[in-house]
């Protein structure tokens, strides 16, 4: 291995990913990101202290199977657990207790479109039944809803209404739009007890306790938007467990009372509607009879007036012996007519019903007593299945699911039914023919009584069948009025809601979860951005992975005035990072020989003058003999920190105008360090540094002096600064933190891959304090760093000053 190179130095950059180095580009910034963090932290809290409270009230409803719906039959080939009724049900009235039907029925019990807040610090308390004031609401007028507006008073007698938000929804009846309006009013004195009528309000305001003075904001709730808190996700039905028939209705609220109530008013509602869908048939019958009950009154009436009149007429009471047999005969089959007569009618009704698929009059057969088991279970499970359908599509669409599968349902039990109906209507048929046939013979031996006894008994015929129908339908009537009454709803309350006044932690704790994830998160975006978009070199262990040489060492930023730190302030940490540098040079250079450095840079202010004047300060103090050149000839910058003339320099030497080297040396104020400034800049620098007389300079140099330093222009701006990095034994170059591009790195590596120089290393010049240890020490161990920052300063900058450039 050359001398020119670290023996524990080995060519090639690693481009494994380095997730630890990553993290460790995070780290830096965690001030911030904690920072970032408590912020949107309190941000959260005291959006939480604006938010009202929320409470959760449960109820508990039973549901029982209902036993006449539990044999329905399977006509749809699917496995038998689709006709699990039960599960059916709960999932059914689950359903209808979220329904916007059933809320919207409640709604219109409870009053709740008026809701009043008492005024707090950090936000408005809802007040529920203990309201000084009461405000009725024309809602067949237009309505300011969905924001507060204020009510003050100072006596019994009037108020003054001010409208203190910027924008409202406006509630029109006439069309049921909703309207976001912006109202700009000025406050306005009414009297209480009074209609006030305004182009966006119809309010009267009623007085309940306002002997002293007082205010209270009101929100006028619109429908909608109460049917969207009811119905949405503040409301939950869920079974208790998966081993009972127990739902459980839970509802997030702000005022616990409120909630309760609206609760309980919900189950009682539902199982009224229960109740009311479960005795809808027996009314359905009750109707049917009364109507035919009306008729046949009134025909039984006029017939028997017709008899007493015809018996007094004719002095006729008695019926004789053979009519009284033909009488009786004929009384029976026109019985037996009449009700099976009823029956086919009732069947062909059916069927019509049937075929224009209308349920909703269809009326059980046993309701008006037709005794048909297969009819009637049909007809029970058709009903059960169109009530089954209406519950589904009070939440759902024609094409859901659940709504599909009860309509085929539907579908295939109409078909059963229409097979047996045409079965019964063909046997009705011909027994209703076999009794007229028979009749007519019977009405055959009646016309040979006497004319008179014929009269008599067609009148009394007539009293008779009209009697004993009469009498039939007020038994079924009876029947049906007994089932209706003794029903009871199918379902029962297991546990009421009651108010619970413990809040719930969850949203709370959701927006605390929120605020700090977010304080955590845009920062750490914020970092990611400037990590990955970042172009400037940052970090030490970057640079020298993608460096084809070493980094000999690390300067940090100078926070003082002067640039000659190695001679001012030799106790300092950039000191000791020229004397580290110095160190590592000795491996490099053997001590025997002349060493000369080159020292470059890619472009201007990377700080290649810096690190040469400290560079050249720390050789001086260790006794070398030692020159420092400053070969940027066009722009000269060494006189100035030294104090001293660049009337004679370099490129005076080398233009040939003084021909002794020694008549362009100066002496520093400081022993064992000598200049060669630039000198006054020449129109063809670069054709002087590529001259022989350059070389020759050198040669005459090295008999002289230890140590030559050499302040070359950067590469990346000038061409006659290889000429000189190939007549020195050592070449540094300087990059500078968060100052220098990435692109820079492939810059030196050229020069060593592509150029050939073989004796190439970097300085990283201008590193923040914070990132710095030298031999195990950090920042501050050093006397002539203390007191430079204050610790803010440390810890989020590192220091500010002067670059070290």
């Amino acid at each position: 291995m050359s001398n020119n190179e670290f023996e524990y130095y080995s060519e090639g950059s690693n481009d494994t990913f380095d997730f630890k180095e990553l993290f460790s580009k995070y780290l830096r910034y965690w001030p911030i990101i904690l920072l970032s963090m408590v912020v949107f932290g309190a941000a959260a809290y005291f959006f939480n202290q604006t938010q009202p409270s929320e409470y959760k009230v449960s109820g508990k409803l039973l549901i029982e199977e209902d036993m006449q719906r539990g044999n329905i039959l399977n006509l749809t080939n699917m496995p038998q657990d689709y006709n699990n009724t039960l599960i059916n049900k709960m999932a059914n009235d689950g359903h209808q207790l979220k329904s916007y039907n059933l809320a919207n029925e409640v709604l219109d019990m409870m009053d709740f479109d008026v809701e009043y807040y008492e005024e707090g610090t950090f936000k408005d308390q809802e007040i529920y039944q203990s309201s000084p004031i009461k405000v009725e609401v024309d809602w067949n007028h237009p309505q300011l809803t969905e924001n507060k507006f204020k009510i003050e008073w100072k006596s019994a007698d009037n108020f003054v209404l001010s409208y203190i938000s910027p924008e409202y929804t406006l509630d029109t009846p006439s069309d049921g739009k909703l309207t976001p309006i912006e109202i700009n009013t000025t406050p306005k004195a009414f009297p209480f007890n009074r209609w006030i009528e305004t182009a966006h309000a119809r309010i009267k305001v009623i007085p309940i306790d306002t002997k002293a003075p007082g205010s209270i904001k009101v929100t006028l709730r619109n429908r909608k938007s109460l049917l969207a808190q009811y119905t949405g996700e503040n409301l939950t039905i869920a079974p208790m467990d998966a081993m009972s028939s127990i739902l459980n209705i839970s509802l997030i609220t702000t005022v616990p009372e409120k909630g309760a109530d609206y609760v309980n008013k919900l189950l009682e509602t539902f199982l009224d509607n229960s109740l009311e869908e479960k005795n809808l048939q027996a009314r359905k019958t009750v109707d049917f009879i009364d109507n035919q009950i009306n008729g046949v009154s009134d025909t039984l009436s006029t017939i028997e007036n017709k008899l007493q009149s015809f018996r007094s007429k004719n002095k006729t009471y008695n019926i004789g012996t053979e009519g009284s047999s033909i009488f009786q005969k004929i009384t029976e089959l026109e019985s037996e007519l009449n009700q099976e007569t009823f029956k086919n009618d009732y069947y062909k009704n059916l069927q019509s019903y049937l075929s224009r698929e209308d349920y909703s009059d269809i009326i059980l057969p046993s309701g008006i007593g037709i005794e048909d088991p297969i009819l009637n279970k049909l007809i029970q499970d058709l009903i059960l299945l169109q009530s089954e359908r209406s519950q589904y599509l009070a939440t759902q669409t024609a094409s859901a699911p659940n709504v599909k599968e009860v309509s085929k349902k539907i579908e295939d039990l109409n078909k059963s039914i229409n097979e047996v109906l045409k079965n019964t209507i063909n046997n009705s048929d011909r027994l209703v023919s076999s009794l007229q046939n028979r009749l007519y013979k019977l009405e055959s031996e009646f016309k040979k009584l006497p004319s008179t006894e014929q009269d008599l008994l067609r009148i009394q015929r007539s009293f008779t069948l009209n009697e004993n129908i009469y009498t039939f339908l007020m038994q079924r009537r009876a029947e049906a009025a007994i089932s209706m009454v003794s029903t009871t709803a199918p379902d029962k309350i297991m546990e009421s809601a009651k108010p619970s006044y413990i809040p719930l932690p969850l949203k709370p704790l959701t927006n605390y979860i929120i605020g700090i994830a977010l304080g955590f998160i845009l920062p750490v975006l914020i970092i990611s951005i400037m990590i990955f978009t970042n172009v400037k070199i940052k970090d030490k262990k970057e640079l020298e992975a993608k460096l084809n040489n070493p980094v000999l060492t690390s300067v940090g930023h100078n926070s003082n005035k002067n640039n000659l730190v190695v001679l001012n302030k030799n106790k300092s940490s950039i000191a000791e990072a020229f004397r580290s540098l110095r160190t590592n040079l000795t491996f490099i250079v053997p001590k025997e020989e002349k060493i000369t450095i080159a020292i470059t840079s890619s472009i201007a202010g990377e700080g290649k003058s810096f690190t040469s004047m400290n560079l050249a300060s720390a050789y001086s103090i260790a006794e070398k003999k030692t020159i420092l050149v400053g070969c940027d000839l066009h722009k000269p910058k060494l006189f100035n920190d030294f104090k001293v003339s660049n009337a004679v320099g370099l490129s005076t030497y080398l233009s040939k105008q003084v021909n002794d080297v020694n008549a362009v040396i100066q002496k520093s104020p400081f022993p064992n360090l000598d200049l060669m400034v630039a000198g006054p800049t020449p129109p063809n620098p670069a054709e002087l540094l590529i001259g022989a007389q350059f070389e020759t300079m050198i040669e005459e140099l090295k008999e002289k002096y230890d140590v030559i330093i050499f302040d070359t222009p950067p590469i990346g701006l000038t061409s006659e600064t290889l000429a000189v990095l190939k007549m020195v034994n050592v070449t540094l170059c300087v990059i500078r933190h968060n100052y220098s591009n990435r692109s820079f790195i492939e810059d030196i590596n050229n020069l060593k891959d592509k150029k050939g120089f073989r004796n190439i290393y970097t300085v990283f010049n201008d590193v923040p304090s914070k990132e710095l240890n030298y031999g195990g020490y950090g920042y501050g161990y050093y006397s002539d760093d203390k007191n430079k920052s204050g610790m803010i300063n440390k810890i989020f900058k590192g220091g500010r000053g002067r670059a070290a450039v």
